[in-house]
């Protein structure tokens, strides 16, 4: 297992990378938003009667690479980014503590024949979204670095991938619109690669965020433990009843908190008193928004280019002097 040290911005090598994705089979999920999202766990023992005691990959959540711009071009594939790993807060501050302070990520290989890479992430470099009220986290990546291992580095561009608060409303984002949820419920990750499962629902409520009532919103779909720090990503369409819009684009639209709970309470039929409360999935998650992520990530990516900015240019040389003449 490799340790990514120092990922702080100040500290690490952040790659700012250009997007280029050879893969362009139809789906409605773009194949690269696949290889953008990755498992975060770590290795930890699993006791079994009758067995030795072993240790195995345990998957805690979802997170995915996102690529903020920093600087523009109008070829698409002269473009850079900031790339960060984003994820749901509680994944990174819920992480069981262990002796070297860190939590670690899988990478897939370029090659489907090749294993998943394991990486240990120091917890103190990770930074999280200023609200309390915005369950966010992320931390650079250092993209370059993995395309030298030969491991997957696509990522969700915020200008090309990502749908803003105020672009859902120029969309027509609404509630009862498609969406998919990529992610790891259940600690299904798969044995030696990541196998992202896709569910599909929709926009559950959204109007509240829309209307600045509310940081975030719900959908219809049924989120799992591991499923924390999913991307959520609008569902394309070619049609739509007569007066709205039609959106043919999947774009990113939100990171996954959690499931909404319902709860249930057995009372006693002698004392009246509660006994018990079950809690259940009620099949709604919370999602929070891009604008979120890139309220986390904007400063830090700016401050990240004008370093390697400086790290780019050439060193400067003095002259070489001319040779004395022979005597």
């Amino acid at each position: 297992m490799l340790m990514l040290q120092r990922f702080g911005f100040a500290t690490t090598l952040i790659a700012l990378c250009t997007l280029g994705f050879g893969r362009s089979e139809a789906a409605l999920v773009p194949p690269y938003f696949f290889s953008s999202v990755v498992t975060l766990g770590g290795m930890q023992p699993v006791l079994e009667l009758g067995k030795p005691a072993t240790t195995k990959w345990v998957t805690e959540g979802t997170g995915f690479f996102y690529g903020y711009l920093v600087q523009d071009d109008p070829d698409s594939t002269k473009k850079k980014y900031a790339v960060f790993l984003i994820t749901a807060g509680h994944v990174v501050k819920s992480h069981p503590a262990n002796a070297s302070g860190t939590i670690g990520i899988r990478v897939d290989a370029t090659e489907t024949t090749a294993k998943a890479q394991d990486f240990e992430i120091p917890i103190a470099d990770w930074f999280f979204h200023p609200s309390p009220d915005v369950d966010l986290a992320a931390v650079p990546m250092p993209i370059e670095l993995l395309k030298t291992l030969k491991l997957e580095t696509g990522f969700f561009a915020n200008d090309q991938h990502a749908f803003t608060k105020n672009q859902m409303v120029e969309a027509g984002v609404s509630a009862g619109d498609g969406i998919f949820i990529l992610g790891f419920p259940m600690g299904l990750s798969g044995q030696s690669r990541n196998y992202a499962i896709v569910r599909q629902g929709a926009i559950a409520r959204i109007s509240e965020y829309l209307d600045g009532a509310s940081k975030w919103f719900l959908v219809d779909s049924f989120v799992f433990p591991g499923n924390s720090g999913g991307p959520v990503v609008l569902k394309p369409e070619i049609t739509s009843i007569t007066g709205t819009k039609s959106n043919g684009k999947a774009a990113l639209i939100g990171v996954v908190q959690g499931y909404q709970p319902y709860t249930d309470v057995a009372i006693s039929l002698q004392t009246k008193h509660q006994r018990i409360a079950f809690e259940e999935n009620s099949g709604l998650a919370v999602v929070f928004p891009v604008d979120y992520i890139n309220e986390m990530v904007k400063e830090r990516s700016e401050a990240v280019w004008k370093v390697e900015q400086l790290k780019m240019k050439p060193p400067e040389t003095a002259p070489i002097p001319e040779a004395a003449p022979a005597k």
